[in-house]
């Protein structure tokens, strides 16, 4: 499967590593001029983890859409309706099926994260939600075991 992670900080360059691991066709998005994409340009590592020269680093919004069919989004909760407004304007949206790896409410409005992207994206889309306790560190040491846990289309 083709799956594409937008944001590449700690827990969406995990995602996008881990994906990979269990054997997905991974591309991973940040924007041009965010700190933590050029330094995975850079040195393809962050201070947890190595991403291998096959997953894919891009900064082209419409070609990381295009590519996948599974999109998981990796950003700062606060910044999801200005970021699902942008994703809106793409016609490759459609159908695609979009998984919210983020923790939190809409400060301004107290929403849930799945209610702001269905608000700005519409029906278009399908949407999931993955939260849940544990930090990177411990998910790159095998702790809790993942053996289970695969990406697939519902």
């Amino acid at each position: 499967m083709n799956i594409s992670v937008l944001g590449c900080g700690r827990w969406g360059t995990f995602m996008a590593w881990y994906a990979n691991k269990v054997g997905h066709n991974v591309m991973l998005w940040g924007r041009e001029s965010s700190r933590n994409f050029l330094g995975l340009k850079d040195t393809r590592k962050n201070d947890y983890l190595s991403i291998p020269d096959t997953i894919e680093l891009n900064s082209s919004l419409k070609k990381v859409i295009s590519f996948a069919d599974l999109i998981i989004i990796s950003i700062s909760a606060q910044e999801l309706r200005s970021f699902a407004k942008q994703l809106n304007s793409l016609n490759e949206i459609q159908n695609k099926t979009f998984i919210l790896c983020m923790k939190g409410l809409e400060a301004s409005s107290g929403k849930r994260l799945s209610q702001v992207f269905s608000e700005e994206v519409g029906r278009r889309v399908n949407v999931a939600v993955w939260v849940g306790p544990g930090h990177v560190q411990d998910f790159v040491n095998n702790i809790p075991k993942l053996y289970g846990y695969r990406f697939r289309k519902c």
